[in-house]
């Protein structure tokens, strides 16, 4: 049975978000999933997977050429960790667009928390996005 709190998927514990057949791991689903991989491109950030969690994402933040890279960081995981239950427990196939649009209506809420040229900054993310 797989490692998802007494909820029998499937027969294998592999990643359901990508076609290769590694198991799902933090580290797989944070550094090596292909479907994750392409959300974190498509945001600006990179991860070298041959360093811890920790050093890896210390390495992305001093890396990182936009501001606000930890709520940046949180919506993004925040959102691939949402289309991967909406296919384990609703059976909705992920899909970058899905994710895409979750992501951009997270970061446009955002927008109203933050100072005046925080929000400007959001906008011309969520515009490039």
């Amino acid at each position: 049975m797989p490692k998802r709190r007494h909820y029998h998927i499937d027969d294998i514990e592999s990643c359901v978000l990508c076609t290769t057949p590694e198991e799902e791991t933090i580290d797989h689903l944070i550094f090596n999933c292909q479907y994750n991989q392409h959300c974190w491109a498509k945001i600006g950030i990179s991860y070298n997977s041959n360093s811890s969690r920790i050093e890896a994402t210390i390495r992305v933040k001093e890396n990182y050429s936009g501001r606000i890279f930890f709520e940046i960081f949180t919506i993004t995981a925040c959102n691939i960790w949402k289309e991967r239950n909406n296919y384990i427990f609703n059976q909705i196939n992920p899909t970058h667009n899905s994710w895409l649009e979750r992501t951009t209506t997270d970061l446009s809420w955002l927008r109203y928390r933050v100072s005046t040229d925080l929000s400007d900054y959001i906008t011309s993310l969520v515009n490039n996005l």
